[in-house]
């Protein structure tokens, strides 16, 4: 008899072991830009602090997030054929709507005009990588031309050069790259605070595909057990992020 307990007490111990073994391996993965790893240790921090929130929320549901680190373009495109659980970060953007939803809010993102500091009165030329998509930002401005740029680096080299007016971007990627990478430009090139638009940020998962709507369900539940737990306020504190950026709800 006692021998029968001992065998049925090992069994149960192994397969409480087994599945706590499953749930610590469970992985979300996430698609990101070929600069993932120097955003988490430059001057990021909306991105910093919300791959640290992710990672701490998920943890708490046995999960670990694995990043897929691609080229942009790459990046949006394996999340849309599923070969990634979803998109980090994504703003939500016109457009985004016809292959992606969007995860549970994780903080505001500002979009704006960047000009050359010699130039702020002109606005008769504006760039952009994505046009057609930020069009309240447009309309603060009486005339422009449009030039669509193939990414922000060329643009902000443009607008260093005096070839355009505006450079229409986020405004903490883009001053992420005026202090890493075009660093040389940051003395010339200033954000044109007055006419700016808000949106929130967010993980975009593909609408279609099954196995990315399961991966965005856990993610959510993640963000509002972090919200609610306090580790949002938190990690948003330590990395200094400004109150704007932080959620409507909890920016007081």
């Amino acid at each position: 008899m006692i021998c029968r307990v001992f065998i049925l007490l090992c069994i149960f111990c192994f397969s409480i072991g087994s599945l706590n073994a499953s749930e610590k391996g469970k992985t979300i993965t996430f698609a990101v830009g070929h600069d993932h790893d120097k955003m988490l240790m430059e001057n990021y921090p909306i991105y910093r602090a919300s791959w640290q929130f992710l990672n701490h929320s998920l943890a708490k549901l046995g999960y670990e997030v694995d990043a897929i680190i691609l080229p942009w373009a790459r990046a949006n495109y394996y999340t849309q054929l599923g070969k990634a659980d979803g998109l980090f970060l994504a703003a939500n953007l016109p457009g985004r709507e016809q292959w992606a939803v969007l995860s549970n809010p994780i903080g505001m993102g500002v979009f704006g005009a960047f000009y050359h500091k010699d130039r702020e009165g002109e606005h008769t030329i504006i760039a952009g990588v994505r046009l057609g998509v930020h069009d309240k930002i447009l309309t603060g401005y009486n005339t422009y031309e449009l030039l669509e740029v193939a990414t922000a680096q060329q643009g902000f080299k443009l607008l260093f050069n005096q070839k355009v007016d505006r450079l229409i971007m986020s405004e903490s990627y883009g001053k992420y790259l005026l202090s890493t990478e075009l660093i040389e430009f940051k003395n010339d090139i200033l954000f044109d605070s007055d006419v700016i638009e808000k949106r929130s940020i967010h993980v975009a998962f593909a609408k279609d595909i099954a196995e990315s709507l399961k991966a965005m369900a856990v993610v959510n539940k993640a963000i509002d057990l972090g919200m609610s737990d306090g580790t949002y306020r938190d990690v948003m504190i330590k990395n200094k992020v400004p109150e704007s950026m932080f959620l409507p709800s909890l920016d007081k």
